[in-house]
């Protein structure tokens, strides 16, 4: 894929906690309206990676491009002014918050107008969250929950968004809820690095996919590709 092609390119991306490396050479590309599913089990690097593109984690070394910009290195906010939309894992709301808060928290960054173009984007994408528009955060269920969460992410107008373990403690139904919005994002134009544990529903919400095994790229291909991989499974299963 040319860079002019790349939506989000990272390339050899080192990155850890103290001395401890957690992302050995790190490459990967996301192309715009894509969806991409980094696959990878408990404890693979998922959420090191999705934090060093976030710029909550500062790379060793190596380079992260967005649309073909240099973007390691920066703070977290100009991370997300440059473009890129970030749902952590832990979903990370203000309890005592409404739905309506947190919208307007994400959406600080737009103008006036746009912010308002945005939450009714919000509340069509997920019905419920206006329903639950003056409720607090904390009081929600975890499919609302991840839902503000994301809804957050997308008010900052990203061109990409990182979405990490969006399906973590979530009941099947609502599962799928969450996952119907993405060829809604697809069709916005919005790009979709995903994290899951799940290999099948990874693989049935994604163009293509990468497989992380302690922090390197040990496979990658379309995602009907690596559905039929018996090497996937090997990999999770430490073989």
């Amino acid at each position: 894929m040319s860079e002019a092609a790349t939506a989000l390119a990272l390339e050899d991306v080192v990155a850890g906690y103290g001395p401890v490396t957690i992302l050995h050479e790190v490459s990967l590309v996301l192309g715009p309206g894509e969806v991409v599913v980094v696959l990878g089990a408990n404890g693979a690097g998922k959420t090191t990676l999705f934090r060093a593109i976030a710029g909550l984690l500062a790379p060793r070394s190596g380079h992260i491009r967005l649309y073909g910009e240099a973007i390691e290195g920066r703070t977290a906010h100009a991370v997300t002014r440059a473009g890129i939309g970030h749902v952590p894992s832990g979903r990370e709301l203000f309890p005592r918050l409404t739905v309506a808060d947190h919208l307007d928290l994400g959406g600080r960054l737009c103008l006036p107008a746009r912010r308002a173009e945005l939450k009714e984007r919000m509340f069509g994408l997920f019905p419920v969250l206006h329903e639950r528009r003056q409720q607090r955060a904390g009081t929600l269920s975890g499919g609302e929950q991840q839902m503000v969460a994301i809804a957050r992410a997308l008010m900052t107008d990203p061109r990409v968004l990182l979405l990490d373990e969006p399906s973590t403690g979530l009941a099947p139904k609502i599962v799928i809820s969450v996952f119907e919005i993405l060829p809604l994002l697809k069709a916005q134009g919005v790009s979709v690095l995903l994290a899951e544990q799940s290999l099948t529903l990874g693989l049935s919400a994604a163009d293509r996919a990468y497989v992380l095994d302690h922090g390197r790229i040990v496979l990658s291909g379309s995602a009907s590709e690596l559905a039929n991989d018996r090497r996937v499974v090997d990999t999770y299963l430490g073989r």
